[in-house]
């Protein structure tokens, strides 16, 4: 009699569950409408917290993220947005949490990180982007630009894997525009270039990257004839391979260069700003 009863009660607990997945999702959903009618800011909080508690999705922690944002609580918003991304559909979803953490990351002075979150982003975004996420990537890119990345920084830009959307639909390599700064209108590295090529070369020779070739494209502002910037370009990526090669020998035979002139730029503003970003140096790991 007792065997019987123990093996009702086990019965019991293996086909009359306490919740599905299912109906954990359909509360969890409830709580976040909830939190949507709330005018409160911590009671939202507190409801965005049940739904994601008994089942993590976008849309809680993507608000959940904006209400941490908004009350000052940066490094809870980035956690915030860390989970939207990872609960995120589509490539606009998974978009727009990469680039809310980008934003915070550069008011941290994580700029490099901030970059790399943003250009993402940008990537994954179908067009248009919405105009706060291209402030904010044009805004860190003119904090990047005022000055040197280390070698660090350079390196964690390239050493990460090809990043491919969550939904399949964009793969983007790992490359950096890098602000290396030349003299006006010549192929000649300023004081801050110089300190950037140190930087670069002490990331090109990390073991590994020392290991692939490296393509250094550049580009100009729009300023000037199209043959004219054309051919700039080129002497400028070539100044940074030669000055490369000459301050770390090991990367001669491993750098390749090309000058893509104005044919590419990042913005086709007028203003002092948008020619500062468009003249860079690309840099690409190749095979």
């Amino acid at each position: 009699m007792k065997q019987s009863f123990w093996i009702l009660i086990l019965f019991s607990l293996v086909v009359l569950p306490g919740s599905s997945p299912a109906m954990d999702c359909q509360l969890g959903e409830k709580y976040y409408h909830q939190a949507k009618s709330e005018t409160d800011p911590m009671r939202r909080i507190e409801w965005l917290q049940r739904s994601v508690k008994i089942c993590p999705n976008f849309n809680a922690w993507y608000m959940l993220g904006l209400l941490y944002k908004q009350k000052g609580n940066t490094y809870k918003a980035i956690d915030a947005f860390i989970h939207a991304r990872t609960t995120a559909g589509p490539s606009r979803a998974e978009a727009l949490a990469l680039a809310r953490k980008g934003e915070l990351l550069a008011q941290t002075g994580q700029l490099s990180q901030a970059l790399r979150a943003l250009e993402l982003a940008k990537r994954f975004h179908p067009e248009p982007a919405p105009h706060w996420l291209e402030k904010s990537l044009k805004d860190t890119r003119i904090q990047s630009y005022h000055t040197v990345m280390s070698a660090g920084d350079i390196a964690s830009f390239l050493e990460s894997e090809t990043k491919a959307s969550k939904d399949g639909r964009f793969a983007i390599r790992p490359a950096l525009n890098l602000p290396v700064q030349f003299d006006f209108d010549r192929a000649d590295l300023n004081y801050l270039g110089m300190q950037q090529i140190t930087e670069l070369g002490g990331a090109l020779t990390r073991p590994k990257i020392r290991q692939w070739r490296v393509l250094l494209v550049g580009h100009t502002d729009k300023r000037g004839s199209m043959a004219y910037n054309q051919i700039l370009s080129e002497k400028r990526a070539n100044t940074v391979k030669v000055e490369l090669e000459r301050r770390f020998p090991s990367l001669i035979g491993k750098l390749e260069t090309e000058g893509r002139g104005e044919v590419q730029l990042l913005y086709d503003g007028e203003s002092q700003e948008d020619h500062m970003l468009n003249r860079r140096v690309k840099v690409t790991l190749i095979h």
